[in-house]
């Protein structure tokens, strides 16, 4: 037989057992998903690390479609909800969930009528919007529990410094010419190197902030304040301007929110900020920063450059809210369906690129009426997680940082796309606000009378008398 032949077989027999093992590991992650309700949000950190190291060359299946593996992924996440309504109930009456299915509602029907416009692309712009509802959705049904809570609060750790290794392997990669940065990662030598997306360094930025909340307070482990420093130096070293921002005003919310205990951790933070400060003045009078200090400023400079990507992201916002002003009444509630693309005219240019503004993809694609149920489902989970009355320092650390981190992600949202797990971490504020009014509100008592009070009936008239003995004569009570 021709030796080309056995290869080829034995190819397809590869293929055909690990396609065999991988139909069964999803077959036994869905039925463990059942018992395991944390067996999703596993999968959705995993799917998020894995596309950091894969950067612009993540793997695909081509079913006419190109499927990812975040694609596989939500699907898996979307059965397991459906899943879950066999054995949990399903919250119809409770408004966090129904406004969440709002916005889903309106997500499906933009891209049903995309679907039917514009095909295949439909598919292609649906995903982000797809990836953060599904995640959310299932985080506001799964009624997680404290356990449950914890252990996913423990991964976020470990996703964080997941992702600040993928970040020191991709640059040094790079620096040693065993990954070439522009097939990898599609941006051309002599412009900022970031390794990572400011998704994934966002992330870094809201664990960093629940971190210093711990650490502030002194309930956290005793790394939480070592957790914070280094989540914090990696998100101001990976120069996404943006990520900067939002982390900067949420850590004024945490401040803010813990402005009680700051004196008492004043000492450290000084202590903290001079030791940084000191062996920054050292490393730069070695030269070992030059490198690092040109990328930041040329990172800060490039802000205010025509042909960066600042300046075209806003001047793209104007030129799309002009298209989507001229539109429709229609357009104007729902938005244009998906598949439509954001094609306008920039210096000359014919440039696509999505707007980097996720409140105004919002309105463009899912309108008005979208827009405004993903921003009240926020709203509701920020407020309510802000104003929750905790019963331990667990539960204050989990509402609190939930509702900085979304803060933060309001600010995040100006600049760039909302993210599948940002939409997880709306779902599990909002199901905690559900859980918390399922709670039994406790009616105090009515008072028992004095232990040493005593009833003696009248003599004539049969009627009792309340006489009370001791201290209480002086008093405390009379008689009746």
């Amino acid at each position: 037989m021709d030796s080309s032949v056995l290869i080829t077989s034995g190819l397809l027999a590869v293929g055909a057992v690990v396609t065999f093992v991988v139909i069964a590991l999803g077959l036994w992650l869905y039925i463990r998903s059942t018992t395991y309700k944390t067996v999703p949000i596993a999968l959705l950190l995993i799917g998020f690390c894995l596309e950091s190291a894969f950067g612009t060359k993540q793997p695909y299946v081509q079913l006419g479609l190109q499927i990812y593996p975040n694609d596989v992924i939500s699907l898996f996440v979307l059965m397991s909800t459906f899943a879950g309504l066999f054995y949990r109930p399903l919250p119809v009456h409770r408004s966090p969930f129904l406004l969440w299915l709002a916005f889903g509602v309106t997500i499906i029907l933009s891209f049903l009528v995309g679907l039917g416009e514009y095909g295949r692309y439909a598919g292609t712009e649906v995903r982000p919007f797809f990836y953060l509802w599904v995640a959310g959705l299932y985080a506001c049904t799964a009624d997680f529990d404290d356990d449950e809570l914890r252990r996913i609060g423990r991964w976020c750790v470990w996703a964080a410094y997941a992702f600040i290794g993928i970040s020191i392997i991709l640059f040094g990669g790079v620096e040693a010419g065993l990954i070439d940065r522009k097939e990898y990662f599609g941006d051309a030598e002599g412009t900022v190197f970031r390794p990572i997306g400011s998704h994934a360094v966002f992330f870094v930025a809201a664990v960093a902030l629940v971190q210093a909340m711990a650490w502030l307070r002194g309930s956290g482990t005793r790394h939480s304040g070592l957790h914070a420093a280094l989540l914090l130096i990696f998100v101001t070293v990976l120069q996404h301007r943006s990520v900067w921002i939002a982390a900067i005003f949420g850590l004024l919310c945490v401040m803010l929110l813990e402005r009680r205990h700051l004196p008492r951790r004043f000492p450290l933070l000084l202590g903290f900020v001079l030791v940084v400060t000191l062996s920054t003045a050292v490393a730069a009078w070695l030269g070992a920063l030059d490198d690092l200090g040109r990328r930041l400023v040329q990172s800060t400079v490039s802000m205010g450059d025509s042909q960066g990507t600042f300046a075209a992201r806003v001047d793209g916002w104007e030129r799309l809210v002009e298209q989507w002003v001229d539109a429709s009444a229609w357009v104007a509630a729902f938005g244009f369906p998906f598949g439509r693309g954001y094609t306008r005219m920039y210096n000359g240019q014919l440039i696509e690129f999505a707007p980097h503004n996720f409140y105004l993809d919002l309105v463009l694609r899912v309108g008005v009426v979208g827009a405004i149920f993903f921003i009240l489902a926020t709203l509701m989970a920020i407020v309510g997680t802000l104003r929750a009355k905790c019963e331990s320092e667990f539960e204050y650390l989990l509402t609190r940082g939930l509702s900085v981190g979304l803060m933060a992600s309001l600010v995040y949202n100006i600049a760039y796309p909302s993210y599948y797990i940002v939409g997880g971490a709306t779902g599990v504020a909002l199901a905690y606000i559900m859980r918390q009014r399922k709670r039994p509100v406790v009616v105090p008592q009515a008072m028992p009378l004095p232990p040493r009070a005593h009833a003696t009936p009248m003599r004539h008239t049969g009627v009792p008398v309340i006489r009370a003995r001791g201290p209480a004569r002086r008093g405390g009570w009379t008689d009746a």
